[in-house]
């Protein structure tokens, strides 16, 4: 709540009414059970879901639960703090009810943070893990209308990483499973494994540039692709060609 706070008081962000969904995890390695431990927190309706390993059989853990003005706790809040819920959102405004900035909803000022129409203050949920799981952590993107659920996702992912170890190929998989599922809001996703990564590290590929869209109406796309070369020093025409180069190495390999 605090980082939210300094969010909202930052100078280049005064004027504006940007916001966000969020979540995080702690783990924390008990060297006595070889488990994690796991402390997932959210704001809003970004998921994060555990896959836990059982024989064979992989299976969805919800370790956060959506913050919708619809959810009966949040909506009293927000009427308590003379909102209203309208169409499924707060004010008729926001589709989250909690969340990163907004700022425009975090009122009445003279009320606790916690107690406001939108607030920042994060629900807890803790799980154990072992090596033989791996968190999923994504945004709504991933999850909008029917194109996955939480045990759905799970299970397409496991099935990828049989195939592969490289786990952004995989992430950059689901990306297009969910685009081609008719997804259209923005998306992230991170997968996380429970052991020693030192294997998977290389130190020659810091930017890996994934698949490039041409159509029309894919201008946002296009235009944080480009940044995102610039950022990682390479034009947009050196970005094709080492994705040519990739694709290339991959099919000799295949």
């Amino acid at each position: 709540m605090k980082t939210d706070q300094d969010f909202l008081d930052a100078d280049q962000f005064r004027n504006k009414d940007d916001g966000s969904a969020g979540i995080f995890t702690l783990a924390i390695y008990d060297e006595t059970t070889q488990k994690y431990k796991l402390i997932n927190a959210n704001i809003g309706d970004s998921r994060t879901v555990l896959s836990r390993k059982t024989g064979d059989t992989y299976t969805a853990i919800a370790c956060t639960f959506d913050h919708k003005p619809t959810n009966e706790l949040e909506r009293k809040r927000i009427e308590a703090a003379g909102g209203s819920v309208q169409l499924s959102r707060v004010d008729g405004q926001l589709a989250l009810s909690r969340a990163f900035g907004d700022r425009m909803l975090k009122h009445p000022m003279n009320l606790p943070p916690e107690d406001r129409k939108v607030t920042s203050k994060p629900d807890f949920v803790v799980e154990d893990a072992t090596k033989d799981d791996f968190l999923f952590l994504a945004c709504d993107g991933i999850y909008e209308g029917d194109v996955f659920s939480r045990e759905s996702v799970i299970k397409w992912v496991s099935d990828k990483l049989a195939e592969t170890d490289d786990i952004a190929l995989v992430c950059a998989q689901v990306l297009d499973e969910c685009l081609k599922r008719g997804s259209r809001d923005n998306m992230s996703a991170m997968i996380i494994q429970f052991f020693d990564g030192t294997s998977y590290h290389r130190d020659d590929l810091n930017y890996v540039p994934g698949p490039w869209h041409a159509e029309e109406g894919d201008n946002k796309f296009q235009e944080a692709y480009i940044k995102d070369a610039k950022d990682a020093g390479f034009s947009l025409q050196d970005a094709l060609n080492l994705l040519k180069q990739n694709e290339a190495s991959k099919a000799k390999v295949t």
